[in-house]
């Protein structure tokens, strides 16, 4: 596990699927719910491949992004104030645009819902999309593997342990995991005053994950540990230990986890702030964020792991019916959106 100056968050080599780096993982997961991992397989390359994707997409007139607009389904295009994160904290919506494309298909990487045909007319721009959401995917995987080792969850007669959350992310079966396409404008340019891009929240699924560019840092934590906001710089990549890799992955722990770990692993309160330099630049930021939902009809229910069992009276441990992970989202989205459940 490595640490560098400035960086609150642990760097984990993800490499290896072993109980050394399940501890490590495990260590960061439940001490401050955000770290790094490097070893993730995204090349250079790919990163900067994806980034210019995005890039191209919102620079489109936005007469032809709003002709795709989210809907319940979480899926399409978010415009400028079109969503909340923090609705009590917040009474405008975030100064951000997205584009969510939802209801994947993982052996695929396609959405069954449809996507803006600028996408799907250009065979490259297509394949950039199915490659980066079908190599997220395996790599929420690894994560949750790694987890599952170092929670030690227990083997049943039909599920080794180690496999207990994958068997709820079955790459065919309809889950909310998304992929995501973020922008916020510099500040400069929309609504200079709102400094809050992206207003307080913890993210609704089970493992989040976020790709963001050097010069464009703006996200910060709500330390578990220091109970105090503190700001997640850009990590270079580790060239001389990954030759070609791109910088090392944010990972953060989701509501999801954490409920059926009993609060165990920290879904922690994140949000976007642009620094002072950024403010200064007027220097426009943008992510690549995945977020991994388990299957719609998977139970909430208390991981069988012994460290989990002890914890009384939280999360999974407290509630006598099970709710669904998609019932869940669907309360979350409600919020988030202003949409009636």
């Amino acid at each position: 596990m490595a640490e560098i100056d400035g960086n609150p968050l642990k760097i984990v080599d993800i490499t290896s699927v072993d109980k050394s780096t399940a501890e490590e993982l495990y260590d960061a997961a439940t001490s401050q719910g955000f770290l790094f991992v490097e070893g993730h397989e995204f090349s250079q390359e790919e990163i900067d491949t994806v980034f210019q994707l995005s890039k191209e997409f919102f620079e489109l007139p936005h007469s032809y992004k709003s002709k795709y607009p989210i809907g319940s389904m979480n899926h399409g295009y978010a415009d400028f104030g079109g969503e909340n994160l923090d609705p009590k904290g917040q009474k405008k919506g975030d100064p951000k645009e997205a584009l969510n494309i939802c209801l994947l298909n993982f052996l695929t990487g396609l959405s069954s819902q449809e996507i803006p045909d600028w996408f799907t007319e250009d065979p490259k721009r297509l394949a950039i999309i199915t490659t980066t959401v079908k190599k997220f995917y395996a790599l929420s995987m690894k994560i949750l593997k790694l987890l599952a080792i170092g929670l030690k969850i227990e083997d049943s007669n039909e599920i080794k342990g180690e496999d207990w959350f994958s068997s709820r992310y079955e790459a065919t079966k309809v889950s909310g995991s998304t992929f995501r396409f973020l922008h916020y404008p510099g500040q400069k340019s929309l609504n200079p005053e709102a400094v809050i891009r992206a207003g307080a929240h913890t993210d609704y699924g089970s493992v989040t994950l976020l790709f963001q560019q050097e010069n464009q840092e703006g996200l910060e934590i709500y330390s578990p540990v220091s109970k105090q906001w503190v700001a997640v710089p850009f990590v270079a990549a580790n060239t001389e230990k990954f030759p070609g890799m791109g910088p090392p992955i944010v990972v953060n722990i989701g509501d999801l986890l954490s409920y059926w770990t009993a609060g165990l692993l920290k879904s922690t309160i994140h949000r976007v702030k642009f620094p002072a330099k950024v403010q200064a630049t007027g220097q426009d930021r943008y992510s690549i964020v995945f977020f991994s939902h388990p299957n719609d009809e998977a139970l909430l229910e208390a991981v069988p792991s012994e460290v989990v069992r002890s914890i009384k009276g939280r999360g999974a441990n407290k509630d006598t019916v099970a709710i669904t992970a998609k019932e869940h989202l669907d309360s979350r989205l409600a919020a988030t959106y202003g949409w009636k459940k």
